[in-house]
């Protein structure tokens, strides 16, 4: 589950959200204030990613501000203020204002992930757009059981649920049963709740391997496979095998109890010695 906030409107709640232990996602743009909380939120591990800087169509209309002038701006002037204003390294995914899917090929040139707003739920190695990613918009006024029944059935399906959510007060979703549904997905014990980029990495990652080339090297099977443009650093996927010893980097890899290897994606390459198949 992917829990994503637009707009930068929810620093007075960002307490409440932190004190779940769980990291989500901030879409925010140049009106995100005050910088203190944004820069812990960053500091916790939250994502804080593009929503660009005056949230316009892709016309240039309806800007919350004055338009920079392009779309290229509207993106590299948000981009450039997270990182400066914010102390984060870098910034992978973005959401398009409004939804608008006039964004999307202008995103595939800087970001790793768009979200999108149309309604639907993300299978592991499936045909998703990673540039236009559904969602399910948690409708102003929703409770917690409302949020439940989403997570129950994305879990009960196996897939990965993102949320979008605006106001956390009166006029949007109460942070309260956001906090909530929160803390109903961390009691079921096996629902994985963090930020779009780190779960969309892992996503990534499964449908790379899964379509990676193995080739012959004497007794070793060499599987390599290339990761999508702006692909985020130091992430891993878990990978079991039918035998072998699994090695990157002239490093052998150590089994985990739980019956799989953590695998690094970076390298683009990994070798299973002797020939074993992997599963």
């Amino acid at each position: 589950m992917s829990y994503t906030f637009d707009d930068g409107t929810q620093a007075p709640y960002y307490q409440q959200l932190h004190a779940t232990g769980v990291r989500v996602t901030f879409f925010v743009n140049l009106n995100a204030s005050p910088v203190s909380t944004w820069t812990q939120a960053a500091r916790d591990g939250n994502e804080l990613a593009n929503h660009t800087a005056h949230h316009c169509f892709a016309n240039g209309k309806s800007c919350v501000g004055t338009y920079a002038g392009s779309l290229e701006a509207e993106y590299d002037l948000c981009t450039a203020y997270i990182k400066t204003a914010f102390g984060v390294s870098d910034v992978w995914t973005t959401a398009s204002p409004y939804g608008d899917t006039g964004w999307d090929n202008l995103a595939k040139t800087r970001f790793f992930l768009n979200r999108g707003v149309w309604p639907g739920r993300i299978a592991p190695n499936d045909n998703a757009d990673p540039y236009n990613l559904p969602i399910y918009g948690v409708p102003d006024g929703a409770s917690a059981g409302m949020i439940d029944a989403q997570i129950d059935a994305a879990r009960a399906a196996g897939t990965w649920q993102i949320f979008l959510m605006h106001l956390l007060d009166d006029r949007g979703v109460k942070a309260s049963e956001v906090v909530a549904s929160i803390h109903h997905a961390k009691s079921l014990g096996d629902v994985w709740i963090d930020s779009m980029v780190n779960i969309g990495a892992y996503w990534a990652g499964q449908k790379a391997l899964a379509n990676a080339t193995s080739t012959q090297s004497g007794t070793d099977t060499i599987v390599k496979w290339t990761l999508p443009a702006h692909f985020p650093t130091g992430k891993y996927v878990r990978v079991t095998v039918t035998g072998g010893t699994l090695k990157q980097g002239g490093r052998v890899l150590s089994w985990n109890g739980g019956g799989y290897y953590e695998v690094a994606l970076d390298p683009g390459s990994l070798t299973i010695s002797p020939n074993a198949m992997q599963r």
